[in-house]
């Protein structure tokens, strides 16, 4: 486990900004105590532990309501999922790539999110 960086604090505080209460202050306190743990097996899941709190056994996760998307290092199209556990708590950020390959490093600055009904077009083939 490590502490997060300043673009995952920033990602997850661009989620926050996109959810209503109670939702945006939990995010914004587990913040403040979270560890993350990167997972790297063709996506990246960034999994969160908060300082203090301790996950109930079964983990059910709620994706946030916000559909996100931002474009990797080579211009490839990623879905941008964050999740809270049962209770509501910071569980984690999953980057998902549907083309071929591994993520390779999200570029934050194009974060955005879809318009309702808008879904991710893969890019074309040259």
């Amino acid at each position: 486990m490590r502490l997060l960086s300043a673009a995952e604090v920033s990602v997850i505080r661009w989620f926050a900004e996109r959810v209503e209460e109670p939702l945006r202050q939990t995010l914004l306190t587990d913040l403040i105590t979270a560890r993350v743990e990167e997972i790297h097996d063709g996506q990246l899941t960034l999994c969160f532990e908060i300082e203090g709190y301790t996950r109930p056994q079964y983990r059910l996760e709620r994706p946030f309501p916000v559909d996100a998307a931002a474009l990797d290092a080579d211009g490839a199209t990623l879905a941008v999922v964050l999740s809270a556990d049962e209770n509501g708590r910071l569980f984690e950020l999953q980057i998902i790539r549907f083309e071929q390959g591994p993520v390779l490093g999200p570029n934050w600055a194009t974060l955005h999110q879809l318009e309702p009904g808008e879904i991710i077009r893969l890019n074309e083939p040259s």
